[in-house]
């Protein structure tokens, strides 16, 4: 049986890279030929990584939160409409914590499954004119496309929200994601969801998104710009949700 120190390198923090996908525990059994895939293990670790893992696909790493989203999720690109309606349904109820209302339950089966667009794949994710801050477009983890709805799933391994973009103070990962969901979604009469997939180490990304769904209100102070959230607002908490990887075992 071949050396498993020849599968991977160890980065200078002291995680393990596989050499390829096929090595790593949660891509190995998964379809990497797949073009959302590919294009994603194009993305390599650079200079400022250390000679030992310089050039190699960020997505296998032993830490990276692209493979486990893969590795979870990626599933669903290959199952019958049946099975991936069931599955969307019980993962959507237990995030939100609620059951689904009878329209998304019909679109389910016709979901369409899109891994890291937005940035450099369609469909690309702006935001808003109003925003008045030179931010660029937003690469979403998992984009779950329904005929009436679009869901975003934002996913977090051991790490915390960032805190700020490039170009925007104190605006935060989960802000960013809704103002340029709901801009993106509300253009074309769409509803939308958010879902955050973390870890159960998270406490600060947890904390901030509970806040949020206690009280939408926080989230129209954190986007001052959005004249159109107000009238929304009442039911927006009940499109937020949080799962756990855990739960998707």
């Amino acid at each position: 049986m071949e050396n498993q120190n020849l599968n991977f390198r160890l980065s200078k923090t002291g995680v393990r890279v596989y050499l390829r996908p096929e090595l790593h525990p949660f891509l190995k059994q998964t379809n990497i030929l797949h073009p959302d895939f590919t294009r994603k293990a194009k993305e390599l670790f650079g200079n400022n990584s250390g000679d030992s893992v310089r050039g190699l696909p960020k997505i296998c790493s032993e830490n990276s939160e692209d493979a486990q989203t893969w590795h979870h999720f990626s599933s669903l690109l290959s199952m019958s409409r049946l099975e991936k309606a069931e599955w969307l349904e019980n993962f959507l109820s237990k995030s939100l914590k609620h059951n689904l209302d009878q329209t998304t339950i019909e679109n389910l089966p016709a979901a369409e499954i899109l891994f890291w667009r937005g940035k450099k794949m369609k469909p690309f994710y702006y935001p808003p004119p109003s925003l008045g801050c030179p931010e660029g477009k937003t690469e979403v983890d998992l984009t779950i496309s329904l005929a009436h709805a679009v869901v975003f799933v934002e996913a977090k391994l051991g790490s915390e929200i960032s805190e700020r973009t490039t170009h925007c103070e104190g605006r935060n990962q989960i802000i960013r994601n809704i103002d340029v969901g709901t801009y993106y979604a509300w253009e074309r009469q769409l509803d939308f969801y958010f879902v955050l997939v973390s870890s159960s180490s998270c406490n600060r990304s947890i904390d901030l998104l509970k806040k949020y769904i206690n009280n939408p209100k926080n989230i129209a102070e954190k986007l001052p710009h959005r004249s159109d959230l107000s009238s929304r607002l009442e039911r927006f908490g009940y499109n937020l949700g949080l799962a756990s990887w855990d739960m998707l075992q």
